[in-house]
């Protein structure tokens, strides 16, 4: 299960790059976007909500069926990811 401990890390910094494609959308750039927001934004925007929802699904069915113990997922990552997952819920939909 060291998989998914590595890739709930790696939602979390898609959530993170969601959260700044959200606020870039408020941001004038005058034209210009910055060279990061190229690889933010389609990190944020595509990568971030089905990763999430498939990994947290993932790690609930896998704690659910006790394949894993709450004490090998990181908790402060998964609960973050949940609060993210709702955050794009509410963006998204």
């Amino acid at each position: 299960m060291g998989r998914l401990r590595f890739f709930l890390k790696v939602a979390f910094i898609c959530n993170i790059c969601f959260l700044v494609a959200e606020a870039s959308y408020y941001i004038d750039y005058k034209g210009q976007a910055p060279e990061l927001l190229k690889y933010i934004l389609p990190m944020g925007i595509m990568v971030a909500f089905p990763l999430n929802l498939l990994l947290l699904l993932l790690a609930g069915i896998a704690l659910w069926r006790r394949k894993i113990t709450r004490a090998a997922l990181p908790p402060y990552v998964f609960i973050i990811n949940v609060i993210f997952l709702l955050i794009q819920f509410y963006f998204m939909f």
